[in-house]
């Protein structure tokens, strides 16, 4: 390790491991994406936006581990005549060092003397994207004749999607041409591909460019059959071998009908060293190669490196945490940045509706190893990408610890697209805005106002117009209102509903005092409206030709008139936040299973284990759902008695509902599920009427039902808890006698279900822990976990489920899965670390000590683990996996949730569970810390709270902060003026305590001693 990165040596002989480079650029810079792996010179695949807008070609890992050596960056040289290819083959030589913001290979040839390091990373701050390779060529040697080819062996032209070029590369070629233009090489098609009557011509293209330090002559190379003659296998480059580079240079390049390459070449006496430096991007047109020829330079893009570092460190410093392990500080700060690369880092923009978090640098988690997701960049100033509705929100939920001013923003957001039937859209677009004010601009500028806008598409105008960007852009969105954007994407996730608890727990815990008004005083939370309706069971439960009764087929696309549900006046209808929960409530309790234990997977897709995708049609249902729907209630019912004079605003259909569910009384046979589903079929088509309305209902009237609606939770969550000694995260359900519907059709009516459980999983369990708040009951269920087939003995983690060998192929493409391998009885690191939160969180305070020593990935044998310790994977193969060298060994690089378990786990241990109170009608703030003593170096930690305030604990005893003996003895509190403030225990109080919440402290000392030193 060093400072901000991770050294693995002789990396080509390394297990293999793909990973990126963050395609962080600034605010003001214009992102591309690229991928490496352990093999060759590292970068695999990297292009603008998306895999259509590749410049090196997209392979997913198992094909990078294959090409890259051969069809990524080459360097071939000769030394006096003696020729050799760094980093063709492993040697203990070469070295690889991974940092947040750049990667580095390095290569020493003791029998050339002669040493290369390569640097890549990207290009920040400017207006277009690019990948940046900085070559150092160090002659250890006398001064000796150098010959040098360097650079990409395959570079596509722009304007090839990704389909067409796996479809027909061959083909493609017809259309590919090189250019040289103002010292660059440009790389386009000569026309539009597609096979229409409406042709086009094409004007982007991709470029590539050398700076040399000390303006060393050289010449470009872009056809392969000038360095490897007959060799179209690209291994050998026999003519660079045979022949002087001087004479190689005056043979003929073709620039057309084939698949191009990209070389520096140099001819040199080289005494010390050679050092340039390669820019590979994408531009819309030739005009942008005469300003890059203009404005670029070796020294300016050198600096550029320093740069990239900044924005980084800048970024990450907000978590800057300082304990006695180096490698736990280091960790915090990757975790950090990977939870912005899912769920984006808020900037806040006032809104003619209020604050709004515009979330940048986000991506949907597609890379080398996640090739089934079609992830795209903005390659614009300001980007933000796409993702998933779960990721996203789960990744957004600590944002507050460090954006406090965010407020309710992402709440408001997410519970926007909450639907009338409870589902949520799958796909996430980020935000854009629409302009209300009534200055005038250019007519660039208005062109793009009247439309939606995103802030990148609005800064890229603002500077061609050259306006002063940030204010202007400022300006505009405080007289626009935010636009949250978002697409059905596949199915309805029986999960995604249970992250939206955990915001709202986060923005209670950091405003006590407004909650009240953020619940029920806001009329804002529109209802999103994906256009699917959730077929009854009627016309899903279907006789199959091999005589089972399955749950299949169960949406259907309808018509719409609007993303957000209207009223009868064409207006979008707005209902406040309390509205929102209690139609969630009401729609996820009308669809309990059969026997009221689990929620039912009822439309198409599972809960959280996206692998148990043949749940739904087995008639399956979610314990884990139950547990969080329950907290959902408990906390909604608080909120009901604590304002029961106030208004709820709801739909009247979904009023229609409520008072349906509350004349259905509960008892334990069919009938009870029979008439909620009946009730809830109803209501869903009655909402296809669009004979929208609000209503208002008094809290006081609602709380009877919710009260009743947490017994049957409870009740069913009690069920669970006998049916195995582990509580089961699913139940399916077997129909044993049933009715046809019509006897012309294969639907069906069931008449009765038999319970199966499928086998432990670790979910439910996790879930349910965080609930419990007697300690010996939590001890129980980790003791019992951990005996269990959960617990991976050799390891010492955890693992998604027992064995499920024998279960059948139906309950999902899990079950063909290798054991140990993806969803399936891995360890799956968001779950895992889920439930370690879940330990931290029971208060089984030195368990979870002893537990992170195993399952932190940054405490792991990097040699077993097989990459970065400070990275985290999707999940590590276990010990039951066939392959025994993949045991131990973590794959799917980063984007994981589980650096959001893992930022709850340091705010819980930094912190403790709640930051601010209300405490007669005063504001306090509390902080209780949960460190092991093994944590202190020289007696004191530190951290940052909100991003600016520097937390510095002092353990006088060196003790563990959660012992019965520790006692916090005094806070001292320091604002931005110096002026200081101490209080005796762990509370802060009246002004000081929203001083740390307006973040105007700049430190907060925390002193802890034995109780009886004090």
């Amino acid at each position: 390790m060093f400072s901000n990165g991770y050294e693995i040596k002789d990396y080509q002989s390394k297990k293999t491991f793909s990973s990126f480079l963050s395609g962080i650029a600034g605010t003001m810079g214009v992102p591309i994406w690229s991928f490496y792996v352990n093999r060759g010179q590292a970068i695999s695949s990297f292009g603008s936006k998306d895999k259509n807008g590749a410049i090196m070609e997209f392979f997913p890992a198992n094909s990078s581990y294959l090409h890259t050596q051969r069809l990524g960056f080459r360097t071939f040289i000769k030394v006096e005549g003696i020729f050799y290819e760094f980093f063709s083959k492993a040697n203990k030589n070469q070295t690889m060092q991974i940092y947040r913001d750049k990667l580095v290979i390095e290569e020493i040839n003791n029998d050339l003397s002669i040493k290369i390091k390569i640097t890549y990373f990207t290009l920040s701050n400017e207006k277009n994207g690019g990948l940046i390779r900085k070559v150092h060529l160090e002659n250890f040697g006398k001064k000796r004749k150098i010959e040098l080819i360097d650079g990409l062996a395959q570079i596509l032209s722009a304007g090839i999607d990704y389909g067409g070029f796996k479809a027909i590369s061959n083909l493609l070629q017809s259309w590919m041409q090189v250019d040289m233009i103002n010292n660059s090489l440009f790389y386009k098609l000569r026309g539009t591909t597609n096979d229409t009557s409406q042709m086009g011509t094409i004007v982007d293209g991709n470029f590539y460019q050398t700076f040399s330090k000390n303006n060393e002559h050289f010449k470009y190379i872009y056809d392969n059959k000038l360095i490897f003659s007959y060799d179209t296998g690209l291994e050998t480059p026999y003519s660079f071998i045979e022949k002087d580079l001087d004479v190689l240079l005056k043979d003929t390049q073709s620039s057309v009908n084939q698949i191009p390459a990209a070389y520096s070449a140099f001819s040199i006496d080289l005494e010390k060293k050679l050092e340039f430096i390669t820019l590979i991007g994408y531009a819309s047109d030739t005009l942008f190669l005469k300003h890059l020829n203009r404005k670029y330079n070796f020294e300016y893009l050198n600096g550029k490196e320093t740069e990239n570092e900044r924005i980084h460190d800048e970024l990450v410093n907000v978590i800057k945490t300082e304990t006695s392990s180096s490698l736990f500080d280091e960790y915090m700060k990757q975790n950090y940045l990977d939870n912005i690369l899912r769920g984006g880092m808020p900037l806040i923009f006032e809104t003619k509706e209020g604050i709004v978090g515009y979330h940048i640098y986000s991506r949907k988690h597609g890379d080398l190893e996640r090739d089934y997701n079609f992830f795209s960049i903005e390659p614009k100033y300001y980007s933000q990408g796409n993702g998933n509705f779960r990721d996203v929100l789960q990744n957004r939920r600590n944002d507050l610890y460090f954006h406090p001013e965010l407020k309710d923003s992402n709440l408001f957001q997410f519970a926007s697209l909450i639907q009338a039937d409870g589902y949520n859209p799958l796909s996430i677009e980020g935000l854009k805005f629409n302009y209300l004010g009534n200055e005038k601009y250019s007519e660039r500028i208005m062109n793009v106002l009247s439309n939606e806008f995103t802030p990148g598409d609005l800064a890229m105008i603002l500077e061609l117009d050259g306006i002063n960007v940030e204010d202007t852009l400022t300006e505009i969105i405080k007289n626009s209102k935010a636009i949250v954007k978002a697409n059905f994407g596949e199915g309805y996730w029986g999960d995604h509903f249970t992250y939206l608890d955990d915001v709202i727990d986060s923005v209670e815990n950091i405003y006590p005092d407004e909650i009240d008004n953020i619940v029920f005083g806001e009329i804002k939370y529109a209802i999103y409206n994906s256009g699917i309706y959730v077929k009854p069971r009627d016309l899903k439960y279907v006789l199959t030709n091999d005589g089972k009764i399955r749950q299949y087929n169960a949406l259907e696309h309808v018509e719409k008139r609007s993303d957000w549900l209207l009223d009868a006046n064409g207006e979008i209808i707005k209902v406040n936040l309390i509205g929102k929960l209690i139609t969630l409530i009401l729609n996820k309790y009308a669809h309990l299973d059969p026997f009221n234990i689990g929620i039912s997977y009822e439309a198409d897709k599972p809960g959280w284990n996206d692998a148990m995708n043949g749940l739904p049609g087995i008639f399956s249902s979610g314990i884990s759902e139950t547990i969080e729907l329950l907290k959902i209630v408990k906390r909604v019912e608080r909120y009901l008695e604590n304002n029961n004079d106030k208004n709820v605003y709801i739909l009247n259909d979904t009023l229609k509902l409520f008072e349906d569910l509350s004349n259905i009384k509960y008892s334990e046979s069919l009938d009870f599920w029979n008439n909620r589903m009946n009730a809830l079929e109803k209501y869903r088509k009655n909402l296809l009427d669009n004979k929208l309305e609000v209503e208002n209902i008094k809290a006081k009237n609602l709380i009877d039902l919710i009260k009743i609606i947490r017994n049957v939770l409870e009740i069913g969550i009690s069920k669970a808890k006998t049916i195995e000694e582990i509580i089961p995260t699913y139940l399916s359900y077997e129909v044993i006698d049933y009715e046809l519907i019509d006897k012309n059709s294969s639907f069906i009516r069931a008449l009765s279900f038999r319970q199966k459980p499928i086998p432990t999983f670790l979910e439910a369990p996790a879930r349910l822990l965080k609930t419990i708040d007697n300690i010996e009951t939590s001890k129980n269920i980790y003791k019992n976990i951990k005996n269990s087939e959960l617990y991976d003995q050799k390891f010492k983690f955890y693992k998604t489920s027992i064995d499920l060998t024998n279960e059948s192929p139906e309950i999902g493409r899990i079950e063909a899965f290798t054991k140990g391998w993806l969803e399936r009885e891995s360890n799956f690191l968001h779950m895992t670390y889920k439930y370690l939160y879940s330990i931290l969180k029971s208060g089984l305070y030195e368990e979870y000590y002893d537990e992170i020593k195993t399952n932190y990935t940054c405490f792991m044998d990097p040699e077993i683990y097989g990459r970065s310790p400070i990275e985290n994977s999707s999940f590590i193969a276990p010990s039951n996996n066939p392959d025994k060298r993949k045991h131990g060994q973590g794959f799917v690089s980063r984007l994981s949730g589980s650096t959001a378990e893992m930022l709850s786990m340091w705010s819980y241990m930094f912190f403790g569970p709640k930051l601010f109170s209300i405490d007669n009608n005063e504001l306090v703030f509390t902080i209780n810390p949960k460190l092991s003593k093994e944590f202190f170096k020289d007696k004191r930690v530190s951290t940052m709270l909100f991003s600016t305030i520097n937390v510095e604990i002092i353990n006088e005893d060196l003790i563990d902060t959660f012992s019965e003996n520790a006692r916090i003895t005094n806070v001292i509190v320091t604002d931005i003026n110096n002026v200081t403030k101490e209080f005796y225990g762990n509370r802060v109080t009246n002004e000081w305590a929203l001083k740390i919440r307006q973040k105007s402290i700049y430190k907060i000392k925390v002193i802890i001693s034995k109780e009886e030193n004090k």
